[in-house]
């Protein structure tokens, strides 16, 4: 993506592998939030891990209210400084451990004092420094003798390497980012650290506008993850979290805990994750809620009787671990089993997470899926709502899924697992409006529950018909883009008058 550039900006997104390159319904809020105010100019910082994660997608094109946009590859190798000889190297490092000392405190509930930090400046350490000083070395070894079970040490080493590396990426983008009357991020992390220092140090307003909440979804990524090494003698004790597991949650935390202090808005997408952002360190003053919206009218053309559709159900979603494409698959094995010719759709991108993409296949093989179980990619969204009687949801973490409420537009009914406000999208707000069910919660990870779910539906039509009408008449009345863009329209107008 080539780069603009610009001076000012009126809302500046910072955007962590999302926008423009990677699909999802992050993205689609973020093109639409910038083609629904055209009134505004918009600036962009995309956080990427290496360039190469990213050479082989298709990235949305930039609207033409997007007068700056930058990237930054927060683990590309390749931008490495030059080595610098250890004897040219004095650097005290008393102010590193002094932040060291806030950053434990901040993660214990004190108020993390941003301009005491000296975060902007990385505590004075250049990456050079951090990379080849032996005062650096001294210092954690100093910190790795104190881990009371220690891990091998090479994988502390490179896992502090690691941790740190992206900061030094991060203060090029403060230091070259346009100057803008708010700071719009959808999620803490590295993105939402970014908007803490830039509003911090153009004293404007940071407005974080959380799709999923982040420390969470990368508490569930790291436990997870199969590139931190357990040797065998921690295997054997359950329930604990290995200590660099937990060194980079607690690192997470610590960044969101940033973000929502020095945040003037913190904006959710249903009132169930309020308590995860209090625990988080969310002041209560500065939350507010605003449900996603979708353009309802272009979905129209896809509704159709049960009768004229196909016996086809589909999952709407990345191929990644998070979305647990692996559910889905068992569950359509199950249906498989019991001699139903139901064609399974998977309907997204699939390059995000190769290596999970391909598991999914090998699974999809080994369970004898190949004539029952189709990998599409991306493809339009109305073409495939159009034709199939259901769409799947299995994920383990999730906010207010668009993909369910692309469905509901188009008249399909979903089974969803129980997580994010998909209970309360399927289930609506019994105490106000009774029991109006557009589809069927099932528990996560439950591949039975889930093809118990599907076939209930599928050998109802009467049933699946009263679902498909409150899932319509739900989307109509309370999650239009227009109810949207009049809530973020006042938000950012608080927000410049503020």
């Amino acid at each position: 993506m080539d780069r603009k550039e610009a001076n000012s900006t009126d809302i500046l997104l910072l955007l962590e592998g999302t926008f423009p390159y990677v699909r999802g319904g992050v993205s689609s809020w973020v093109k639409r939030i910038i083609e629904g105010f055209p009134e505004y100019l918009f600036g962009i910082i995309f956080l990427g891990s290496a360039k190469t994660d990213y050479g082989r997608s298709q990235p949305y094109a930039l609207p033409e209210n997007v007068n700056y946009f930058a990237e930054y590859f927060l683990y590309d190798e390749g931008n490495q400084p030059p080595a610098v000889s250890p004897g040219k190297l004095r650097l005290d490092v008393e102010q590193l451990h002094h932040a060291h000392v806030q950053m434990r405190a901040c993660l214990q509930g004190e108020v993390c004092p941003l301009e005491n930090y000296g975060l902007a400046e990385n505590f004075g350490v250049s990456h050079a420094e951090f990379l080849h000083s032996p005062a650096i070395w001294d210092y954690f070894l100093q910190r790795y003798a104190e881990i009371p079970d220690q891990p091998p040490f090479v994988d502390y080493f490179w896992t502090i390497r690691g941790m740190h590396t992206p900061l030094w990426y991060l203060q090029s983008a403060l230091q070259a980012a346009p100057r803008a009357k708010i700071f719009l991020s959808p999620s803490t992390g590295y993105a939402g650290y970014l908007g803490a220092l830039l509003a911090a140090r153009q004293n404007r307003p940071l407005i974080i506008s959380e799709h999923g909440i982040y420390t969470k979804e990368r508490r569930i990524d790291l436990l997870m993850a199969r590139w931190i090494q357990e040797d065998e003698e921690f295997l054997r004790r359950p329930g604990q979290i290995h200590y660099l597991r937990q060194l980079w949650i607690h690192f997470f935390e610590f960044l969101g805990r940033l973000a929502y202090q020095q945040a003037r808005h913190i904006v959710n997408l249903y009132t169930g994750v309020i308590p995860l952002q209090l625990a988080g360190g969310a002041p209560q003053e500065k939350l507010r809620t605003i449900p996603n919206g979708i353009g309802v009218e272009t979905l129209v053309p896809a509704r159709r009787p049960f009768s004229e559709r196909q016996d086809v159900i589909a999952l709407i979603g990345r191929v990644v671990p998070i979305k647990d494409i692996k559910t889905f698959i068992r569950a359509a094995a199950l249906l498989r089993q019991q001699g139903r010719a139901t064609q399974c759709w998977v309907v997204g991108p699939t390059e995000e997470d190769e290596e999970y993409f391909a598991e999914c296949q090998v699974l999809a093989a080994h369970l004898g899926l190949q004539e029952s179980l189709r990998f599409l990619g991306f493809r339009s969204v109305v073409e495939v709502l159009a034709a199939v009687r259901l769409t799947i949801l299995s994920s383990i973490s999730e906010g207010l899924p668009l993909s369910v409420l692309e469905s509901f537009a188009a008249g399909v009914p979903v089974v969803s697992t129980d997580v994010g406000s998909c209970r309360q999208l399927l289930y609506g707000d019994t105490s106000a409006e009774g029991e109006r069910p557009a589809g069927i919660i099932v528990p996560i990870a439950d591949p039975k529950a889930l093809a118990s779910a599907i076939i209930a539906l599928l050998d109802d039509e009467e049933r699946w018909d009263r679902c498909s009408q409150n899932a319509i008449a739900r989307v109509e009345s309370q999650y239009r883009e227009e109810q949207m863009f009049g809530q973020y329209r006042q938000l950012f107008t608080q927000a410049l008058t503020e």
